[in-house]
Order: C-alpha cells, then sequence, then structure tokens
C-alpha cells in the first residue's frame, strides 16, 4: 500500500526507535558534555603533565571492558550502541593523550605552543553535530548518520547555530584558562583585566578555529570526526596564534557575518555544498581581515562568474558527457585549489605591511592576488564556454586536432573566454581601487590570468593525461603561476618607468 502522504513516506523510511534506548543515547551524549567542561573547569589548574597522565590512563581504561561494564550498568546491552560509545571515548582520550604528549615535547625544546589551544579544539570537538543533534533529537547511539534524509535536511540549520556555539565555547574556554592562570607572557593582568588586544586575537582564532573544525567535519572520510575536528581546529589555531595578529573584535564580527552570509547564498543557489561554505566562510574571514573586504570581493567575483558559467548551456554539455559532476555544485576542494594562493598572498599582504621595511612589498603581492584570482577565473571561463564550441579545437602541445574537452586542448572560443574573464577581474580590480590606472590594472590580470590559463592547459595536457596531477592540482599549480607572473610583472615595468 502507497503511503497516505510525504509524512508518513519519511516516517516509514526513517526507523522507529524504543524510549528506553533514546534515553541512554541522551544520557550518554549528556554526561560527555558534562565530563567535558567539568575537565575545561579543571584546566587551569592542572599542569599539562598531570593532563598526560590522566589522558594516558583513560586511554588504557578504554582499552579494558570497562566500556562494556559501563553501558551494561546502564542498562545498554545493544552491541552496535556500545561500539558508539566505545570509538566516542577512545578518540577523545587519544587524541588529548597525543596532544598534551606534543605540548611536553614543545616545552622540552622551548617551542611556542600555549595548551589552552588544545582545550579550545577539544571545546569545539565536543560541540559535534551527531552529539548535538542527539540531544535535541529522539535517535539512538545506533543511528545510522550517513544515510538519514531527517539529519542531512536538519545539518544546515545545526551547522549554523553549532558555529555561534563553537566560538563562544572556544573563547570562553581560552578566557577562563587566562583569567585563572594570568601572566604577563599572556597579555593578562588578573588584577587589571585582559588586554584588548588579547581578547581581539581570541576572538580571531576561536572564529577561525570553529569554521575549520566544521570545515573538517562536514568532509567526507574514514577518520573519526571527533579526531579530525580536533587537530584542525588546534592546528589552524595555533598557525594564528604564531602569527600573533589581531583585528578589533567588531571588525571581526562584521567580516564573520559577511563572509558567512555570502557562503550561505552560495549553498542556497546551488554553487556550493557545505564542505564550500565553510571554506569559503574561512577564505572571507582571512582574507577580509588581513588585506581588506574589496580583495574578498574580487574573489567572490571569480565564484560567481565560475558557479554562472558552470550552468551556462549544461544541458549541451551534459548531453556530450562534459557537464561539471554534481551539476556544478563546488566542494572544498573546488574552493582550496582556486584559491590558496590568493589566500596565501593576502595573509602575506596583512602581515608584511605592518613592517615599514616591507611596505614596498605591497603593490607586488597585490599584483600577485589580482593574476592569482584572474587565472582561476579565466581557466574556468574558458572551461566551461569553449566546451560549447563549434570549431576546432587544438592540443596545445602538439596543435593537433584534439577532442572538445580533452585536457590540453584549447580553442578560439575558449581563449577568447580566458581572456574576457582575466579582463573582468582586472576591471574589478581597478574599480575597487587596488590598481589605481585602469589600463594597467587590465595590463596585470589579463597577463597572468591569460598565461595562467595557458599554464593550466598544459599541465592537463602533460602531468594530468598520465595521471600525475589531478585537475584539482592543476588548478592550485596554475594559480600560482598565473600570480608569479604578475607580480613579476610589476618588476619588469620597474625599468620602464
Amino acid at each position: 500500500m502507497e503511503p497516505k502522504n510525504q509524512n508518513e513516506s519519511e516516517n516509514m523510511s526513517e526507523p522507529v526507535f524504543s524510549k528506553r534506548d533514546i534515553l541512554s543515547c541522551k544520557f550518554f551524549y549528556g554526561m560527555k558534555y558534562a565530563f567535558g567542561f567539568l575537565l575545561i573547569f579543571a584546566a587551569p589548574f592542572l599542569s599539562a603533565g598531570n593532563f598526560f597522565l590522566l589522558f594516558l590512563l583513560l586511554s588504557v581504561l578504554s582499552l579494558t571492558p570497562f566500556i562494556e561494564f559501563t553501558a551494561h550498568f546502564f542498562g545498554i546491552t545493544d552491541d552496535s550502541q556500545i561500539k558508539r560509545m566505545r570509538n566516542d571515548f577512545q578518540s577523545f582520550v587519544i587524541v588529548l593523550t597525543f596532544g598534551f604528549l606534543a605540548v611536553l615535547a614543545f616545552d622540552l625544546f622551548h617551542f611556542s605552543f600555549e595548551s589552552y589551544l588544545l582545550f579550545q579544539g577539544f571545546a569545539i570537538a565536543l560541540l559535534s553535530s551527531r552529539s548535538f543533534y542527539s540531544l535535541t533529537h529522539p535517535v539512538t547511539l545506533s543511528f545510522d548518520w550517513d544515510h538519514s534524509e531527517r539529519f542531512q535536511n536538519a545539518s544546515l540549520l545545526y551547522e549554523l547555530a553549532l558555529i555561534v556555539l563553537r566560538v563562544a565555547a572556544a573563547f570562553l574556554t581560552g578566557w577562563w584558562i587566562l583569567y585563572i592562570t594570568g601572566g604577563a607572557s599572556s597579555g593578562f593582568d588578573l588584577f587589571g583585566g585582559m588586554a584588548p588586544e588579547l581578547l581581539n586575537h581570541l576572538l580571531f582564532i576561536s572564529l577561525i578555529g570553529a569554521l575549520v573544525g566544521s570545515l573538517f567535519e562536514s568532509i567526507p572520510s574514514k577518520m573519526d570526526k571527533n579526531v579530525s575536528m580536533f587537530f584542525g581546529s588546534v592546528f589552524s589555531m595555533w598557525l594564528l596564534f604564531l602569527f600573533g595578529y589581531e583585528t578589533p573584535w567588531n571588525q571581526t564580527l562584521i567580516a564573520a557575518v559577511f563572509s558567512v552570509v555570502l557562503a550561505f547564498l552560495a549553498y542556497r543557489s546551488k554553487i556550493a555544498d557545505l564542505s564550500a561554505l565553510f571554506s569559503a566562510a574561512i577564505l572571507g574571514i582571512l582574507i577580509i581581515l588581513f588585506s581588506g573586504i574589496e580583495w574578498y570581493i574580487l574573489l567572490v567575483a571569480f565564484f560567481i562568474l565560475g558557479g554562472g558559467f558552470t550552468k551556462y548551456k549544461i544541458k549541451y554539455k551534459a548531453s556530450i558527457g562534459l557537464a561539471e559532476s554534481k551539476n556544478g555544485i563546488r566542494s572544498y576542494e573546488n574552493v582550496f585549489a582556486n584559491s590558496f594562493f590568493a589566500l596565501i598572498l593576502a595573509v602575506m599582504f596583512g602581515v608584511l605591511t605592518q613592517y615599514p621595511a616591507y611596505d614596498w612589498l605591497s603593490v607586488p603581492i597585490t599584483f600577485a592576488y589580482i593574476g592569482a584570482v584572474a587565472t582561476a577565473t579565466g581557466d574556468t571561463m574558458a572551461s566551461e564556454i569553449g566546451t560549447t564550441s563549434k570549431g576546432p579545437t587544438y592540443m596545445i602541445t602538439t596543435f593537433k586536432r584534439a577532442k572538445v574537452g580533452q585536457d590540453g586542448g584549447v580553442s578560439l572560443l575558449g581563449e577568447g573566454a580566458a581572456f574576457l574573464g582575466s579582463g573582468i577581474i582586472g576591471l574589478l580590480a581597478f574599480f575597487f581601487g587596488m590598481v589605481e590606472s585602469l589600463p594597467l590594472a587590465l595590463l596585470v590580470a589579463i597577463v597572468g590570468g591569460f598565461l595562467g590559463t595557458n599554464i593550466d592547459s598544459l599541465l592537463g595536457a602533460t602531468l594530468q593525461k598520465k595521471g600525475i596531477l589531478t585537475n584539482s592540482s592543476v588548478n592550485l599549480i596554475s594559480t600560482g603561476i598565473g600570480g608569479l607572473f604578475s607580480g613579476i610583472l610589476y618588476f619588469i615595468l620597474q625599468f620602464f618607468m
């Protein structure tokens, strides 16, 4: 018999759980939160060595029947549920054991690493989508997350709420530990309060750490989500800690809201998936805070043009087998392959311009950034428009006739699209005030973008064709080379000025 309505159909596709199993699940994750926040509360009062011994003991305990005994004590007998309890427990205690072992090793070699970063990462990983969803919905420990429509439909809403909670948890964890421990080295005066610069820095690293943790959770992987979230967030916060870069808290929040809203719109427009949403948000915050909002809008222009032209004659491209996979929806891999060097250049701009001795590098770095974005734009437009060409296609290495869409194939229409895409980026760079002269802006963008696009074709015809490079690695290398061409152009022009 057919289901009477959609709700009945959904209920038939999702399992019905017993009340006892649901309560057991909520109890487990409730205890997990309680234990986690108790550890955070105790963090300022125990040394890294004490925590290492504690988690080493818990790691050994996780290898014994302790989990099974505890589960049976609370009436949990299902093997799949006990397995989930063991996996969650083991993942946390083992990563924290290695984390504090690393802290002790760093201290031994006098290398800078603040242990509060571990607890910030722990707070972020503690607020995983699975545990948060389990506390608010009637599911069990054996709930099949990967194939649940109910969770997938709610995941975006929960992730957006969790981003806020993760940022708050990481920030308050860092603040709590620094508040109790104090010390001149942390920029904190126990009686006078925390220095504004440290508060700004703490918010900055908490925000990026939470987004990186969310990104790692959204990426399909065989690695346990708790482990990937923890190490991803801790490593990113540590890198930013080493930079010592801080911006006023209000600027950080404005950049975060602006970037997340744009990324959310891209997701809703089916230009990006969930992992790309977090990737774009991270890129946006870092680029805005290190270099300026106009730098990020220039990169956004690439994503808009790329997403738009991916859908250009998509039915025709699908009919000949040349349409982008997943209907052109971008993933984190696409985002970072085309934007990694742009991000590096934006961060370099922000860091180096703080030092007067290196201020002269701001112009070539700006040129290189424009060239990298122009390459990504030119290459995407060349691929998406060029594959619809009715004219001949030639292999870039031999200039012999090639099939449309073949790696390394170029056409007059594709070359024209690359030229146009690069020119649009140059025009926008001038409009945003990144380059003072329109002819110079066009020259910088077209030189880097057009040459970078053809380097992409050359790599596609050689290394990608042999299986040495993937499409994403080709994009990564070509955007870097395109940026390099534009950066070198600055020094060449110095001889004529």
